[in-house]
């Protein structure tokens, strides 16, 4: 099928190829084992007219691609984030999958995913309401792709620097050879534009001091890569609660270095942002309830607090604002849990006012 003029949103990863991998189906369940695999050349057909087939023919719901398509532009998405649809651009290809992510240890699942020129979204499938459900936007910037040519037929991989790995199984080898042809494509031109195009411009948005750039800012880090990055994937971490550029020292060095700090519900983020303003890599993540932060009152007419914790040694941290000092304060700061125990008494009961007799 043709490309398809229409603007977007977000999506989520993929991973290996096992010996046996179960498929959730929507009637039954069936495993693929070894003694049915398939060779390498089965996953690549020749046909022209199995392909022109899977254009024209009903893919979900009795509605064909082109069909779909239209329904992603015109009905909501349970649970959508992020920008709004349209803006993803054109759409390159689609069908229905199945899904696996290695590292949540999750069974196959059935997945509709949609490729943009420079996003790959995912979308779960919900049959009794017949709607699709949000899972992620993927950058395709960073993105690798392997065939997988093993006992599970017309499946690949997709892998990055920030996202988990994810297995993909076509429903037939028609699907897979378009797939592989778009998405190799695409995951090129991504990587050739991507430093060019103004929504990854980081030289405009640091240093976030005004709160439009760090708007854009937070966008930008949950869309596009993280150098280095390790763990779950960022857009898994929850809400981002605050974001601030900041000089950090740690006792092991004695000079401070630039680094952007962000606050998610349990974590706190640490990256660093090249010289050229061009690319961000990961530097660090530390879990809320390991740490505390105490102000460093010695240190006057300077906006500065000590991260300190048992998973890490004393942190420095100076602000470069007042606000930026008191949201991360604000933020960081909790109440004690130690609570003396007097206080976890019940209240004494108070005796109600008895009737005056007349």
């Amino acid at each position: 099928m043709g490309c398809c003029s229409l603007s977007a949103r977000r999506a989520g990863s993929a991973g290996t190829g096992q010996d046996e991998v179960e498929l959730l189906k929507t009637v039954r369940t069936r495993k693929w084992s070894n003694s049915e695999g398939q060779s390498e050349a089965s996953l690549h057909p020749k046909d022209p007219a199995i392909l022109a087939e899977t254009e024209d023919t009903e893919v979900l719901w009795g509605r064909t691609r082109e069909e779909l398509v239209n329904f992603l532009i015109t009905q909501p998405i349970s649970g959508w984030e992020g920008m709004n649809i349209h803006s993803l651009g054109e759409i390159i290809w689609s069908s229905l999958v199945f899904l696996r992510s290695y590292c949540m240890e999750q069974e196959m699942c059935e997945c509709y995913i949609v490729l943009s020129s420079f996003h790959l979204l995912i979308l779960s499938v919900d049959r009794t309401k017949k709607a699709f459900v949000y899972e992620g936007l993927l950058p395709l910037a960073g993105m690798r792709l392997r065939e997988i040519a093993s006992a599970i037929s017309h499946t690949f991989e997709i892998s990055g620097s920030m996202i988990e790995s994810r297995l993909i199984c076509c429903q037939n080898s028609a699907d897979f050879n378009m797939w592989v042809q778009h998405l190799q494509h695409q995951i090129k031109m991504a990587n050739a534009h991507c430093p060019a195009c103004p929504n990854n411009n980081i030289s405009f948005l640091v240093p976030c001091d005004e709160q439009w750039k760090k708007r854009e800012l937070m966008r930008h880090l949950l869309c596009n890569t993280i150098l280095k990055w390790e763990g779950k994937p960022i857009q898994h971490l929850g809400r981002i609660q605050y974001l601030t550029m900041v000089q950090v020292a740690s006792g092991c060095m004695g000079d401070s270095e630039e680094r952007l700090l962000i606050l998610f519900p349990e974590d706190l983020l640490f990256l660093s942002v090249d010289e050229d303003r061009t690319a961000i890599t990961y530097k660090g993540k530390l879990p809320l309830p390991g740490i505390q932060a105490k102000e460093k009152s010695a240190m006057l007419g300077r906006l500065q607090f000590e991260i300190t914790g048992s998973l890490t040694e004393p942190i420095l941290i100076t602000c470069s604002t007042a606000e930026d000092y008191e949201k991360c304060l604000f933020y960081l700061q909790k109440p004690e849990k130690i609570l003396d125990p007097l206080t976890l008494q019940p209240p004494p009961i108070i005796p109600k006012k008895s009737r005056q007799r007349q």
